[in-house]
This record gives C-alpha cells, sequence and structure tokens, in this order.
C-alpha cells in the first residue's frame, strides 16, 4: 500500500499507515478480550499477536496482487 510511492505519495502512505496500525488496534483489543475471557492463555502478547496478523494478512494481499493462486494462499492462512 503506496509504500514505495516516493514523496509525492506521503499522504497515501501516511494513510494507509494508519489504516493498518487502526486495524492492528482493532485486533490487538479483540485478542486482549481473549486473554481476559481466557480464551487465549494468560501470557499471550496481544499487542504481538495482531501485528503478526496483520502482517500475514498483509502479505497474503500482496502476493495475491501478484498472481499467487489461491490454493497456496489459502495453504498459508490454515
Amino acid at each position: 500500500g503506496s509504500l514505495a510511492a516516493g514523496a509525492t505519495g506521503g499522504h497515501a502512505r501516511d494513510t494507509l499507515a494508519a489504516w493498518r496500525d487502526e486495524h492492528t488496534a482493532h485486533f490487538r483489543d479483540r485478542l486482549q478480550q481473549a486473554v481476559d475471557e481466557g480464551d487465549l492463555p494468560a501470557d499471550a502478547d496481544p499487542g504481538a499477536l495482531a501485528r503478526y496478523l496483520m502482517t500475514v494478512a498483509n502479505g497474503i494481499a500482496v502476493q495475491a496482487a501478484g498472481g499467487v493462486p489461491r490454493e497456496e494462499l489459502q495453504r498459508v492462512a490454515d
């Protein structure tokens, strides 16, 4: 998402970074709820798990845009 756009793409890059941060925070909050409710271990790190999920999801999106077949990406998700 606009990471290589250079100086002229700064606004788009910043907007997309804020979007990613917002969604990572939503994941983190939900994972914290899962820890609080006992659905995840007490020592789970919701922030790290959220960042991991967003990293994998963004990577899958990039790979899909590059033509990697759905079946291969499904194996990554699984």
